[in-house]
């Protein structure tokens, strides 16, 4: 299978990259075209990686100390390399630094898997713990030699597994170093200039964390340093509201003919209360008293000498 980085730096870009088989009916499919559809959706899906998202530490991949000396913990995580392939960490990787290199294992009911480190000078100058996707070949089956002797068969590997390495490096690539700042998307008139492509790496190491180590073995580790990261929206969302619906204006009502249908109300007619028989008493008290005083008065107004 091919595994060229991206095709690009000392790497010769492929035609085949860029087509696929057609199959058809009859056809004698070999190897070959097999291996080569599995290149076109792998290029395919680097490019893609690269390009729209770019490379580093997507999420997880923390280093932690450890409680044993010479060694450091780095956590499970998300990795997007320089190539555009992905590294994913499954499980805690315990890494020895006096190890240049450390394959993946997996672990036991140890806090840290022991590994068997290589005699090494003790650098207490400032070094980084890298990571880089490798591809390795396993399952292993005999498989029959052709013809028609009698030699014995050979054994071939039947898969490709993604897999990474992590070592420790004595720089910061260059390409950790000077971040850029926020894209600037512009309003208005002031629009953006078309950007460049993003160029292919030269190092296909993604940085995890800077650290120093002492004669004693503690290691003193600086995560932030040359680590990173790419920007990454996994854990974004929001919730979704229902659209407020626009209230709709209020209908004048007609004038209507009777003042009462206007207002919505029953007009009152002030009634007489019911007449009691203290009330009427009270009322012929009242009118004969008045009577009598309308007779007193017409009579002080006749005069003296006029007969009745």
């Amino acid at each position: 299978m091919n595994t060229a980085p991206c095709n690009c730096h000392t790497q010769t870009a492929k035609p085949s990259l860029n087509e696929r088989p057609r199959y058809f009916a009859r056809q004698l499919v070999t190897p070959d075209d097999m291996t080569l559809e599995q290149d076109y959706f792998r290029a395919r899906l680097r490019r893609h990686n690269r390009y729209l998202h770019g490379w580093g530490v997507v999420c997880g991949a923390e280093v932690v100390e450890s409680t044993k000396p010479w060694k450091v913990i780095v956590k499970p995580g998300y990795v997007l390399g320089p190539y555009g392939d992905e590294i994913f960490i499954e499980h805690d990787q315990c890494i020895d630094v006096r190890k240049r290199c450390v394959t993946p294992e997996t672990p036991d009911d140890e806090e840290c898997i022991e590994a068997n480190p290589v005699a090494a000078d003790v650098d207490d100058e400032d070094q980084w713990l890298a990571i880089r996707y490798i591809e390795k070949k396993t399952r292993l089956v005999k498989v029959p030699l052709g013809g028609c002797g009698c030699e014995d068969s050979s054994c071939e590997h039947t898969r490709f597994q993604d897999a990474y390495e992590i070592c420790v490096i004595d720089h910061c690539p260059e390409s950790h170093q000077n971040p850029p700042g926020p894209p600037f998307l512009g309003g208005g008139q002031n629009k953006p200039e078309a950007p460049d492509c993003p160029e292919c790496q030269e190092e296909p190491w993604v940085v995890l964390s800077a650290f120093t180590v002492d004669d004693d073995g503690t290691v003193t580790l600086r995560q932030c340093d040359c680590r990173r990261q790419v920007l990454a929206f996994g854990d974004f969302w929001w919730s979704c509201s229902a659209p407020v619906a626009a209230k709709k204006p209020a209908e004048q009502p007609t004038k209507p003919a009777n003042p009462a249908e206007a207002t919505g109300t029953v007009l009152k007619v002030d009634t007489p209360p019911e007449e009691t028989a203290e009330t009427a008493a009270t009322a012929a008290t009242k009118k004969g008293a008045s009577k009598a005083a309308v007779a007193k008065k017409e009579k002080s107004e006749t005069p003296l000498n006029e007969k009745p």
